[in-house]
């Protein structure tokens, strides 16, 4: 039987073993989903179960979608560019770190017929997953991106990665054409 993880600290709130057993169950798949809950410690050793074959897969959730990033061998180009990962898994015998938040940004904006080239967006805040919000933005042809966040030191660290976008002070509301 495989299995699959989601790992994260806190964990306990999250609803993914119900959703994924519940389509492992429907198609009929050998395998199970499971969460749990572990320490930056214990990072490497989940890892390495996963090169041994031991898990067959880990999606990754706060605090660690930049902290899984050193221990994997190799890091797909939405992984890299972001610096993010949240999906785990093994090709051949390396360990690959992707970033699924991207696609999954990108349709539901599809879904909702909203389309953004040429659009002004403003974010709201600068947790864990902006980074793949912004990436898809850009790949969808958004014309500016602006931020705003309570703390300075998450904006400007995106700002790093992503040099195009602008920040704004907390409370500070552009004109723009969609907020998120």
């Amino acid at each position: 039987m495989k299995k699959y993880l989601v790992i994260g600290n806190p964990i306990e709130h999250s609803l993914s073993p119900k959703l994924h057993n519940y389509w492992i169950k429907k198609n009929k798949i050998n395998a199970i989903y499971e969460k749990k809950k572990i320490n930056d410690d214990e990072i490497k050793k989940i890892i390495c179960d996963v090169k041994d074959e031991k898990i067959s897969g880990i999606n990754v959730t706060v605090p660690f979608k930049k902290k899984v990033i050193p221990h994997l061998d190799v890091l797909t180009n939405q992984a890299k560019k972001t610096q993010s990962v949240n999906t785990i898994y093994l090709k051949g015998n390396e360990t690959v770190g992707h970033n699924t938040d991207i696609e999954g940004f990108e349709e539901s904006i599809r879904y909702a017929k909203f389309d953004v080239k040429d659009k002004n967006i403003m974010i709201l805040g600068a947790g864990g997953v902006v980074s793949s919000i912004i990436f898809a933005l850009i790949n969808m042809g958004a014309l500016s991106i602006t931020i705003s966040n309570r703390t300075k030191e998450k904006v400007e660290n995106l700002k790093k990665i992503f040099e195009n976008i602008q920040i704004v002070n907390w409370g500070n509301i552009p004109n723009v054409d969609m907020i998120i």
